[in-house]
C-alpha cells in the first residue's frame, strides 16, 4: 500500500486526530512542532504568506510526518505545484457548487481521471521515481472546505461528487456566512455542524473541523468524533503561553514587590 493510501486510511479508520496548523514560514518550526508528536500537520497556505517554495520545505523539515496543505483556492497550477512536492493531501477553500468541487478533483489528479501535468518534483523523487509516483499521484487526498452558505446550501451535491475524499468545516467563516452564534450551546450551529457530518459519514467521507487551542470545553468536538481536528496554529500557541507567562510572572513580581515594600516601610519606621 503507498503512503498516500495508508494516509487516506488513517484518517478515515481514526476519530480525532490532532492537525497543528503551520503558518509561520521558518521550516525550524515545523520541525520543532513535528517533534512533539502530533497526527500530522496542515500548513496553511490560505492565510499565511507562506508559497510552494516554503511549503517544501515544511516537508522536508517534518518527514517523515505527513503534512496536508490548505491551499489558497481553486487554482489549476497552484494545486499542481503543490501537489509536486509530495503533500500527503491538500484542503480546498472557498468551494460552493458540486462543479467546483469536480474542477478540485480534475486539478488533482493525474490523466486520464484528471487534468493535472506532472513534473520531476519531489513527489517523484525529482524525476527519479517518476514511475513509481505516477501509479500513486491519483491518490494523494482531496478535501473541500464547507464554509461560505452557498456551500452549505449545495452540502449534498458537494459532497456526492465521485472521488472526494472529504470536507472540512470551518465553523468561524461557516457561522458567520450563516448569520448565527458560534456556540456548541447554539441549537442552530449544532444542527448545521451535525447536518455536514452526518451527510459526510453517509458518504463513508473523512470530515474534519477546526478548535482554537484556548478552546477549554472541546468535549462536543470529541463526543462526535470528527476524523481529525484543525488544533490550533503556531502563532496561537506563541501568543498564548507568552501571555500565560508575562501574566504569571507580573503577578508574581507585584507580590514580591509589594512584600519588598512593606518591609521597607516597617524598617524606616
Amino acid at each position: 500500500m503507498s503512503e498516500q493510501s495508508d494516509f487516506f486510511m488513517k484518517l478515515r479508520s481514526s476519530r480525532s486526530l490532532l492537525a497543528p496548523v503551520i503558518s509561520i514560514r521558518d521550516s525550524s518550526v515545523s520541525e520543532m512542532i513535528s517533534l512533539i508528536g502530533p497526527d500530522f500537520l496542515i500548513v496553511d497556505m490560505e492565510h499565511s504568506t507562506i508559497d510552494v517554495a516554503e511549503l517544501q520545505n515544511v516537508l522536508m523539515a517534518a518527514k517523515p510526518m505527513e503534512v496536508v496543505a490548505r491551499i489558497r483556492g481553486l487554482e489549476k497550477n497552484e494545486i499542481k505545484k503543490v501537489l509536486d512536492t509530495g503533500v500527503a493531501g491538500i484542503i480546498v477553500p472557498g468551494i460552493e457548487t458540486a462543479r467546483e468541487t469536480v474542477e478540485a478533483i480534475e486539478y488533482s489528479r493525474i490523466p486520464p481521471e484528471g487534468v493535472r501535468g506532472v513534473g520531476p518534483g519531489r513527489a517523484s523523487k525529482y524525476g527519479y521515481g517518476f514511475g513509481e509516483y505516477v501509479k500513486e499521484a491519483n491518490k494523494q487526498v482531496v478535501i473541500v472546505q464547507i464554509e461560505t452558505k452557498k456551500a452549505f446550501e449545495n452540502l449534498d451535491e458537494i459532497l456526492s461528487v465521485p472521488d472526494l475524499d472529504g470536507c472540512f468545516i470551518g465553523p468561524v467563516d461557516l457561522t458567520s456566512a450563516l448569520g448565527i452564534e458560534f456556540s456548541w450551546n447554539n441549537k442552530v450551529f449544532v444542527s448545521a455542524i451535525d447536518r455536514i457530518l452526518s451527510a459526510s459519514r453517509s458518504r463513508d467521507l473523512v470530515v474534519g473541523i477546526y478548535t482554537p487551542l484556548a478552546n477549554r470545553t472541546p468535549e462536543p468536538i470529541i463526543s462526535r468524533g470528527f476524523n481529525f481536528i484543525m488544533f490550533g496554529t503556531d502563532k496561537e500557541s506563541i501568543q498564548l503561553e507568552y501571555r500565560s507567562s508575562l501574566e504569571s510572572f507580573r503577578a508574581k513580581t507585584k507580590t514580591l514587590n509589594l512584600g519588598t515594600d512593606l518591609m521597607r516601610q516597617v524598617r524606616d519606621r
